[in-house]
């Protein structure tokens, strides 16, 4: 069937285009809403510009299809392939994109605000610039979790998704806004989140390791038993974040700002603090073996039951702290 063939057949009323042979179709600037392309064949189909607003394409082949600049808010885009698809700049908001497959795939700049992407494979797309508000990913019982394993997330708009369980390992998110998101058992091993947005953001238990946080904004985070160990955390900002129980060990923390946070059990051994503020910071119980606090501000900070053996207290301020012993010095 060809393209002609097709908007005549739609401008009559049809719908159903479902299990068709499109492949190579070219539908540029197509007015098309609500068609069913469902279980079609539209692989390196041409959709730029086009208007798809809750068409179906549940289950078809879009590999190599170019999208950019369509319009597929409310779209049904379940168990599709659209592995190494163009959607530069595409409106997907509120789409179902459920089981879909989407490696490779160019996002860039995409509006995927309030979409469903929950057991999506993103494996090595471009998400740079993506608005991704509101959206998804949460690990769905008895399905493979979300895959966003290599992905470009630079500059992206994650606020307030939910991305429980993730696997972002390795991932760009530098400069991306994070704020309020959940990421509840999320793999962020490897990632780059360099000057990212982390306000209020949900990290309990997730794996941050030997990731970089270089400036990252982790004001009132949440990072409950989560894995920093070998991590950069840099000029990062941690203030009031409730970290007990976490793991720093090894971790880069050179003048980050951790003042009026908890981190009462946590391990920070082998931990570089150095000029790190820590005022007013709770360490109760907390392991600082062999930790660099050199000219670390501890002013008013409770280290009372922590172990520090071994560590570096070279000109550190320690005004009013609270020491492993229980005094609190003068």
């Amino acid at each position: 069937m060809n393209a002609e063939k097709i908007l005549r057949e739609y401008a009559t009323g049809t719908r159903d285009f479902s299990r068709t042979n499109l492949i190579g179709i070219n539908l540029f600037g197509a007015d098309l809403l609500g068609v069913d392309f469902s279980r079609s064949d539209v692989s390196r189909a041409n959709f730029v510009l086009a208007f798809l607003s809750k068409a179906n394409f549940t289950g078809a082949k879009l590999t190599g299809a170019r999208l950019g600049g369509a319009t597929l808010n409310q779209a049904e885009i379940t168990n599709a392939n659209l592995s190494e698809a163009d959607l530069h700049g595409a409106r997907l908001q509120r789409v179902n994109l459920f089981g879909t497959n989407l490696a490779l795939a160019n996002l860039m700049d995409a509006d995927l605000s309030s979409a469903d992407l929950r057991n999506v494979n993103l494996r090595g797309a471009n998400l740079k610039g993506a608005i991704l508000t509101a959206a998804n990913l949460r690990e769905e019982r008895g399905y493979p979790t979300t895959s966003l394993a290599r992905a470009n997330l630079q500059k992206a708009d994650l606020r307030g998704a939910n991305l429980t369980g993730v696997d972002l390992t390795g991932a760009d998110l530098s400069g991306a806004n994070l704020n309020d998101t959940t990421l509840v058992r999320a793999n962020l091993r490897g990632a780059n989140l360099l000057n990212a947005e982390l306000k209020g953001i949900q990290l309990a238990e997730a794996d941050i390791s030997e990731a970089n946080l270089t400036g990252a904004n982790l004001t009132d985070a949440t990072l409950t038993r989560a894995n920093l160990s070998q991590s950069k955390l840099d000029k990062a900002t941690l203030k009031r974040s409730s970290a007990n129980r976490a793991n720093f060990s090894s971790t880069s923390l050179v003048e980050a700002d951790l003042s009026m946070g908890n981190y009462s059990g946590a391990d920070l051994s082998r931990a570089n603090l150095t000029r790190a503020i820590l005022r007013e910071a709770s360490f109760v119980d907390a392991y600082l073996a062999r930790a660099n606090l050199t000219e670390a501000d501890l002013t008013r900070a409770v280290l009372e039951k922590a172990e520090i053996s071994g560590a570096i207290l070279m000109n550190a301020i320690l005004q009013g702290t609270t020491m492993p012993d229980g005094r609190t010095n003068s």
